[in-house]
């Protein structure tokens, strides 16, 4: 339905509640936008000959975890879009939303329309999901931070998770993990033009690049804390605390009894607040993001982390932190100093 300040958009729906509003009520009034399209399209079709019908995510079966605002599909029951399937040419399912177990509305958090794309496709056993998109394909990185950035017209699975959990915004990550489980061909095509613009395949590609793209995520803010004792217990309770406040950590490195993680840059005060209930010493470093490169070709390389390390350099940029996996090798950086982390990373690995 647009966005923000457009009619019935995410966002300006949710400027009409206060921010103190339960999660539960922001949930419901943020599933109106996808009802309300649903609706449209499924009339629309009718004007133009086509028998459509239009079902919210509830109707279709699709149930969740109960998480406000950020919950997982857990099951969803085919049985009344098969239904409506047998007597309409067309069923319009609204995505982004599914039913708790108490009977509570959920939404599955940005870009969770997706998600509901790819799981109705696999609990339909269709042979392909369509998934369209208002850009000209997936990118190796995001053209606005990176004018150089190169169309990819095929990835894999897991490069495409991979490059959605490091905060690539084209594919919601779930729906790419359960692409990548479901072994589901994925077509992203263009809004614009109904041409396919980048095909998502399960297998891994063994002639492509070894490293695949750059991305960024949120802004988040860096801790260091130190405490004292049996290493494992203290960061056992640590953890346990922050994840008890249902806030999301990342980045993490630890030594003896100290521990460096990031936080959502919304979060910081309330981390702060439990490391002062816990009397223990911390630094922290506002205003950061992760930059990283992304390719499951680079397990086993060697020298990877050493021209990580020296485009950065390059230009000038010392890494907070760094963390890597078998697939990506991630910096924290100063927000300033992400578009120029990015492009440099990007001639190093990709140009």
């Amino acid at each position: 339905m647009g966005r923000v300040g457009d009619p019935y958009a995410t966002d300006t729906l949710l400027d009409l509640v206060p921010s103190a509003s339960s999660s539960r009520e922001k949930d419901r009034l943020m599933i109106c936008g996808e009802v309300i399209s649903a609706l449209v399209m499924a009339s629309t079709l009718r004007d133009k000959g086509i028998n459509a019908e239009a079902l919210t995510g509830w109707e279709a079966g699709i149930s969740t975890d109960g998480v406000s605002g950020n919950a997982r599909i857990v099951s969803i029951d085919t049985a009344r879009i098969q239904e409506s399937l047998s007597n309409h040419s067309v069923v319009v399912i609204a995505g982004f939303q599914g039913i708790a177990p108490l009977g509570h509305l959920n939404t599955l958090g940005r870009g969770g329309t997706d998600t509901s794309a790819v799981i109705l496709g696999i609990a339909l056993e269709a042979d392909e999901v369509l998934l369209y998109k208002t850009v000209d394909s997936i990118y190796t990185a995001d053209p606005s931070k990176v004018p150089t950035a190169k169309e990819l017209s095929v990835i894999s699975a897991e490069d495409l998770r991979q490059m959605a959990w490091q905060g690539a915004k084209v594919v919601h990550p779930r729906a790419a993990e359960a692409t990548l489980a479901a072994e589901l061909t994925l077509m992203v095509r263009s809004f614009h033009t109904g041409k396919v613009v980048t095909k998502v395949v399960s297998e891994s590609l063994e002639n492509s690049r070894y490293i695949v793209g750059v991305a960024a995520g949120q802004v988040v803010t860096g801790f260091t804390v130190t405490g004292s004792g049996k290493p494992s217990s203290f960061f056992a309770h640590l953890f346990r605390r922050i994840a008890d406040c249902g806030i999301s950590m990342d980045m993490f490195s630890v030594f003896n009894c100290s521990a460096a993680f990031t936080v959502p840059a919304d979060s910081t005060e309330e981390v702060k607040t439990v490391l002062d209930s816990m009397s223990l010493a911390y630094t922290t470093v506002n205003q950061c993001v992760k930059v990283s490169i992304v390719g499951a070709g680079m397990h086993g390389l060697k020298g990877v982390m050493a021209r990580f390390c020296e485009a950065l350099e390059r230009v000038g940029i010392d890494a907070i932190q760094t963390v890597d996996s078998h697939a990506t090798i991630s910096a924290l950086v100063h927000l300033d100093q992400r578009d120029n982390a990015l492009q440099e990373l990007h001639r190093e690995f990709i140009e």
